[in-house]
């Protein structure tokens, strides 16, 4: 029985292979020239370094080793897992500088005047905050992104919109749960259409299943290059639905499975050694199980990028389609690719890896430890001498059973020990030395590297300096991952948020960022073309990882080192707000809401901050312009606040009453009492500000948007489903 649809009968148009001279084969041609000479640059340079990395991540011995050969099979051959150690320390180093703090990445108005781009930014925060926490996998992402980096010196990553619908048909029920039949009694169906995924993608690709020309810009090699090719494996029963339903064009399974190179997945095969290699014929007893190569040709011929699908470099899976019509959120020029690195290496496109950095140091390492284990084998297994022809019982001898004998005829002239001496104490020695140096090139700080500075490790202050100087070097790093790598894809992922994000997805978390949920967040910012006209608003993006990022207490001393400088200034005494200094000091250990900690002044900056928002917006609008809705918000907030604080009020008196015949600790529990009510009224009053300064600042958006419709009605950008059907679809992309 087949597992794919069946096909219609080609004809012998349909298979012909065109001319050279059609414009088909020379998309084809080009393409194949391109990947041809890419890949054998890539065999000829990277591919043999890429799997000695992947095995020396992998703990195994990589190609070529002596370890592999005959002559070890008696001897030790142990593998010090030194470099997967080293890249685990790097794992948990990121995850710290990325994971520790709520404010990894900030987005901020590119004018911080503008009440459009302030509150553009705020949704856009609020949105990309939503899809890193619980669309994307973020943590996993980057871990991946991160090995990749170490691994081949190069991470790569494409960013698009995945979406799917499903229409299915159902039998149409009336309020009373029957069916509904037509006049000739017929049931009456009923098309219902489902969104299975409406989400942004961040997808890790294979560095080894990734091609750009090796003479692109080292800075720049996505954008640089005339060409990037993306190979995708693929089911060929899922290549063929595509080419069933007329995604693709008409070619045979059997032609399907001619275009797939067993030799071209070496890299693969590495990572899964020494398991048994899923995609072996054994596996593979089904040909629609087989795996296919999908080629994503991107391709720029006369300034233009053009995007085609290939099956292999044989047959031609799609006609070419200008790039930017795929990717509608990309300006000209750009792709939707990023690749990023630890290491910058100048004019490289593909920097050494970091693994590749102390590839001969493992080596090394490994030497010390498997002579040292030999050594330690024949001092305790002895070897001999033994004459030829003797009557001897060898396998006594051999045996050295604890209160064994052996017969033998002269035991002075026929068996001669050979003495092994231990030299274990110099291998552990030259072991530390190793350790030390492989530790400093990669900015670990351990036992070992303390072990090698014995000046300065006998005091605290030593240890500092030597923990700073390595954390230093980590920190550097990751700092080049996010410059080259975090950084651009949470840009991309921006774009795609502002041009394809659904419009009640942005009103549903423009209420959250506004402080409200629900339905007063679709009062509080609008119609669809607010939201449209917000998201699209100029913002800056950035990612906040620098230095002491590794440590958190470190950016604590280094914070209060720069509060007390600045508070020793002529003229600043009085001027710092202490309250928002503890509040950064909680939140650079990891808690999201400092302020929890700190009981409110009577002269709270924040809400002294936001009566001044008030205040400059007020100066913008007349009173009597404020939305009659935003004001009905106002006055709920209140009632409810007083009522709040009446409730409080009460409860703090009865509590007063308890606690009087409790000494002390009655007394402390009146003082939390009073602490906790006038936290909650300088809550409701900052509430109630926000509610105020909302509703200004929307019917600032208003009138603006408004201005702008007049002045040009065709020019409103258009985003998330309202730009589905200007473009009738999402672009597809094969995840």
């Amino acid at each position: 029985m087949s597992l794919i649809n069946p096909q219609p009968p080609l004809n012998e148009a349909d298979l012909q292979v065109p001319e050279v001279g059609d414009k088909n084969e020379r998309w084809l041609s080009l393409a194949r020239k391109a990947y041809d000479g890419s890949t054998e640059w890539v065999d000829t340079n990277l591919r043999y370094q890429w799997e000695k990395n992947i095995s020396n991540f992998s703990s195994r011995h990589p190609p070529g080793s002596k370890y592999l050969t005959s002559a070890y099979d008696k001897r030790s051959k142990l593998f010090r897992p030194k470099t997967r150690t080293t890249v685990r320390k790097l794992e948990s180093a990121m995850a710290t500088a990325f994971f520790t703090n709520e404010d990894m990445m900030s987005i901020s108005p590119a004018n911080p005047n503008n009440p459009m781009q302030l509150a553009g930014a705020a949704i856009a925060q609020s949105i990309m905050q939503y899809r890193l926490t619980n669309t994307i996998p973020w943590f996993s992402t980057m871990v991946t992104a991160l090995q990749d980096a170490a691994i081949y010196g190069t991470v790569v990553s494409h960013q698009y919109w995945e979406f799917e619908q499903k229409d299915e048909t159902f039998a149409s029920v009336n309020d009373t749960g029957e069916n509904v039949v037509d006049l000739q009694g017929n049931p009456v169906k009923e098309k219902v259409t489902s969104t299975l995924k409406d989400y942004p993608v961040i997808e890790v690709v294979e560095p080894e299943n990734f091609r750009i020309d090796p003479a692109s810009d080292w800075y720049d090699p996505i954008s640089s290059s005339p060409y990037v090719i993306h190979l995708i494996p693929m089911f060929a029963q899922d290549a063929m639905e595509r080419i069933d339903s007329g995604e693709w064009k008409k070619i045979t399974l059997e032609q399907l499975l001619t275009t797939t190179d067993e030799t071209d997945d070496t890299t693969r095969l590495t990572r899964e050694e020494p398991r048994e290699d899923p995609l072996e014929d054994d596996f593979e007893n089904v040909e629609e199980y087989k795996i296919v190569w999908i080629h994503k040709n991107i391709i720029r011929k006369e300034g233009v990028d053009w995007c085609f699908f290939t099956a292999g470099t044989q047959y031609l899976l799609t006609d070419p389609k200008p790039l930017l019509e795929m990717y509608p959120w990309l300006k000209d020029g750009e792709r939707p690719y990023v690749m990023g690195k630890l290491n910058i290496e100048a004019h490289r496109v593909y920097p050494s890896a970091t693994v590749e950095l102390t590839e001969e140091l493992q080596a090394a390492s490994n030497d010390i430890w498997n002579q040292r284990f030999d050594n330690i084998r024949l001092a305790m297994n002895k070897r001999y001498h033994i004459r030829r022809d003797r009557n001897i019982d060898l396998d006594a001898l051999f045996r050295s059973v604890p209160g064994g004998a052996v017969e033998m005829d002269d035991p002075d002239q026929d068996v001669r020990v050979i003495e092994t001496r231990d030299v274990t104490a110099s291998a552990y020695q030259e072991q530390d030395r190793i350790n030390m140096d492989f530790d400093e090139l990669q900015g670990n700080f351990s036992a070992s590297t303390v072990g090698g500075a014995r000046n300065l490790n006998e005091t605290v202050g030593g240890m500092a300096l030597l923990a700073g100087n390595t954390n230093m070097i980590t920190e550097f790093v990751l700092r080049t991952f996010a410059e080259t790598w975090v950084e651009p894809v949470l840009k991309q992922l921006l774009k795609l948020e502002q041009y394809y994000e659904t419009d009640e997805h942005v009103t549903a978390l423009a209420g959250e960022a506004g402080g409200v949920e629900g339905e007063a967040g679709a009062i509080d910012f609008g119609q669809d073309e607010v939201m449209d006209e917000l998201l699209k608003q100029d913002v800056l993006l950035k990612v906040n990882v620098g230095m002491n990022a590794t440590d958190p207490v470190g950016r604590v001393q280094q914070l209060l080192f720069g509060v007390t400088s600045v508070g020793q200034l002529p003229g600043m005494e009085g001027k710092l707000n202490l309250d928002e200094v503890s509040k950064e000091v909680f939140g650079l250990l990891g808690y999201k809401d400092g302020s929890r900690f700190l009981i409110p002044s009577e002269a709270d900056p924040q809400i002294e901050e936001l009566q001044q928002q008030i205040e400059q917006m007020g100066m913008m609008l007349e009173t009597d312009q404020v939305k009659m809705q935003g004001r009905m918000a106002i006055e709920q907030m209140k009632v409810e606040a007083q009522l709040r604080a009446a409730q409080l009020k009460s409860q703090t008196e009865l509590q007063k009453e308890v606690m009087s015949s409790k000494g002390e600790v009655g007394k402390l529990g009146i003082k939390q009492s009073e602490a906790y009510v006038k936290q909650q009224d300088a809550d409701t009053r900052r509430a109630e500000l926000m509610l105020q300064r909302d509703a200004l600042l929307n019917q600032i958006v208003d009138g603006e948007i408004q201005r702008r419709m007049v002045e040009d009605k065709d020019n409103v950008s258009k985003t998330g489903t309202m730009a589905r059907d200007k473009y009738n679809k999402v672009p597809y992309e094969i995840g």
